[in-house]
């Protein structure tokens, strides 16, 4: 399926130790400080696993993944019991989509340290873009175990039951994701989607006019979705200008549904039809 949106937010709290400029500077949010600062200080102490670490770190923090793997490998090399290193070099490889290698560090973060469900919640974002939809369900089950408020824990294994065609199941934890956290990114499009799966047409309107009346990032998608359930309802009036509003904001879907299912006249309409 596919269709339901992942949220997918990582924080790194650098351990604590020893007071130095990088750290310092880390603390703050200035991370290309943070590197200078760290990568002068490891001049003088090229052996210290915190300043490598801190330094992959900052490195992390300015989306310079590739180069931070590389100093989570030196960092390695000196120390391999830290839970911390493992988790990080793993949400590296996840934003870089190597996810099985990822999860590979996940598990000897969780080996060091069974009680951070973060790992978990990385674990299984990971499991889920490979498709491994049940071992995803579990890891998200854990952090959610380890922090019953995580909100994006409960939103993301919501989407790999509906993966699983547990729609119900899907849309109960996004209901309680979204309960637990008003402004989940995409709570209310997740929800309206499965209630389409299920069928219940007329529901997923209401949520779908409520999301295009706040006309947000996912505008298109709720024009298209709402298309989907008026095409279902025999609406093809209404179903052909959703579609068509939808391919206005470029939904390449919304296009090639106006193409098959709407009259000529639907296409020449588009020229002037132009939504804001």
């Amino acid at each position: 399926m596919k269709q339901l949106l992942l949220i997918f937010s990582f924080t790194i709290g650098l351990s604590l130790f020893a007071q130095n400029k990088g750290d310092a500077f880390y603390k703050q949010g200035k991370f290309k400080a943070a590197e200078a600062a760290f990568k002068e200080e490891l001049k003088s102490s090229p052996k210290n696993f915190k300043l490598q670490l801190g330094y992959a770190n900052s490195l992390h923090k300015q989306d310079m993944f590739k180069k931070a793997v590389e100093h989570y490998n030196l960092a390695e090399k000196m120390n391999k019991t830290d839970a911390e290193l493992y988790f990080s070099r793993g949400a590296a490889f996840t934003f870089l989509e190597q996810f099985q290698r990822a999860i590979k560090d996940f598990d000897k973060a969780i080996a060091l340290n069974t009680e951070n469900p973060e790992v978990f919640y990385f674990k299984g974002f990971c499991k889920y873009e490979l498709s491994r939809y049940k071992a995803s369900i579990k890891a998200y089950d854990k952090a959610i175990e380890l922090n019953p408020n995580y909100s994006e824990a409960l939103y993301n294994r919501g989407a790999a039951k509906a993966e699983l065609n547990d729609f119900e199941g899907g849309k109960q934890d996004f209901e309680s994701a979204l309960e637990q956290n008003p402004n989940l990114e995409n709570g209310r499009m997740n929800i309206a989607i499965t209630k389409l799966a299920q069928r219940d047409y007329e529901e997923a309107i209401v949520d779908f006019d409520i999301l295009i009346a706040k006309r947000g990032k996912n505008l298109s998608k709720a024009y298209f979705y709402r298309g989907e359930a008026y095409y279902e309802l025999k609406n093809k009036e209404k179903a052909c200008d959703d579609w068509l509003k939808a391919s206005n904001l470029g939904d390449e879907k919304g296009q090639a549904n106006i193409e098959d299912f709407c009259g000529s006249e639907i296409r020449t309409r588009k020229k002037i039809d132009i939504v804001f």
